[in-house]
């Protein structure tokens, strides 16, 4: 399982929970050569399962690069938190993947690197809220600037994912959520994900950073709430 997240959390994605699947043909926009940014709303650390497994399914892998021909239409990079490297199990895991790690505490060299990622036309996935310090109805929240500030300085496709309610698998630390998670095996509840619209980089040409923020936050909260419509 060296390198390949995306095949174990997959894996560990059809035994804890059942996924309905929305909007999938909204994927095709990063189908296109080029950079392309993926963001997600964040209310537990174990929504990763259900977000990363989903993608791996659907085409669009964290794995570390294939040998040979690839049947993945695309290898993300996403933006994760150092703290997996802390963990033997999951840092053999994610080792020689793409994930690109964070500091909760400094995150600048997380952007520079995704930066980098995105002008080696890649396609990176964030979640911009940052943390899981959720509101009681787990909605979207303000972002952090990173994923703006690249939305405004590459020209690219964003895709607004959105789940409700990964909170059914796990809530509260990483130990407790993943132990809650591992509970649901014998009764795996229903996650809803939806692929929302994808915004167009024309469609933020002309507006300012802020105006950017609260469209890129807008377009997320509005997927967040067809998804939540499903329930």
């Amino acid at each position: 399982m060296r390198g390949q997240p995306g095949t174990f959390l997959y894996f560990l994605s059809r035994r804890l929970t059942k996924i309905q699947v929305h909007g999938e043909a909204n994927l095709s926009a990063l189908n296109s050569p080029g950079p392309a940014m993926i963001v997600v709303n964040h209310t537990t650390v174990v929504d990763v399962v259900v977000v990363v497994g989903t993608l791996h399914k659907l085409g669009y892998t964290v794995d570390g690069p294939c040998k040979g021909s690839c049947k993945h239409h695309r290898h993300l990079r996403p933006v994760g938190t150092s703290d997996m490297w802390n963990f033997p199990l999951a840092k053999q895991i994610v080792s020689g993947s793409g994930i690109i790690p964070t500091d909760q505490h400094d995150g600048k060299s997380a952007y520079r690197a995704a930066r980098t990622a995105l002008k080696n036309n890649e396609c990176v996935l964030m979640y911009p809220e940052g943390d899981v310090q959720i509101n009681a109805e787990a909605s979207p929240r303000p972002w952090r600037p990173g994923a703006t500030a690249m939305a405004k300085s590459v020209e690219m496709p964003i895709l607004p994912i959105a789940h409700h309610d990964t909170r059914k698998l796990g809530t509260g630390s990483v130990e407790r959520s993943i132990l809650q998670a591992l509970s649901r095996v014998f009764r795996r509840p229903t996650i809803h994900l939806l692929f929302g619209t994808p915004v167009m980089a024309s469609e933020i040409a002309g507006l300012s950073m802020q105006a950017t923020n609260d469209y890129l936050e807008a377009k997320l909260s509005e997927t967040w709430q067809q998804v939540k419509a499903f329930n």
